[in-house]
């Protein structure tokens, strides 16, 4: 089955609420639904959903019609990219020295701040003795020393 076909089945299952996965390799890949304890009955949202899944065209494109391929790059401009920082660092500064303090609204801050942890203290050693300034990273763009 076509990976499109897939997804369309993927797509129609939870919609309905039903858990799927592909099984199978290359083209004799199939989708495998599984009727689970979140799945329920049948309402007629669901059903809303599949009908305006079932109406899309990119589902079921017709077949009689001939349409050129459109190309990847047809009214874009290209853009190339590469593997560069946006910023880059000269040899000896800081990483992240200029770095604004991460806000309230993180989530890794904010399981902190539920395990006990507060502005200005120090984390990973008992009594408060552990770092209060994170281990800083100095560029080295040259290869002297290492190895």
């Amino acid at each position: 089955m076509a990976q499109q076909e897939r997804k369309m089945i993927h797509e129609m299952a939870n919609a309905l609420r039903l858990k799927s996965k592909s099984s199978g390799q290359g083209e004799s890949r199939f989708p495998v639904l599984y009727k689970t304890g979140r799945s329920g009955d049948f309402t007629e949202a669901a059903m809303g959903k599949m009908e305006s899944l079932l109406n899309r065209r990119r589902f079921f494109p017709r077949k009689d019609i001939r349409r050129p391929r459109k190309s990847a790059t047809a009214g874009h401009d290209r853009v190339t990219t590469s593997n560069v920082a946006g910023v880059s660092y000269r040899d000896g500064e800081v990483v992240g020295a200029a770095a604004p303090e991460i806000g309230t609204e993180n989530r890794g801050r904010a399981i902190l701040e539920k395990m006990g942890w507060s502005k200005g203290t120090a984390l990973g050693a008992l009594n408060n003795k552990g770092m209060l300034q994170p281990v800083p990273h100095i560029v080295k763009t040259t290869k002297a020393g290492l190895g």
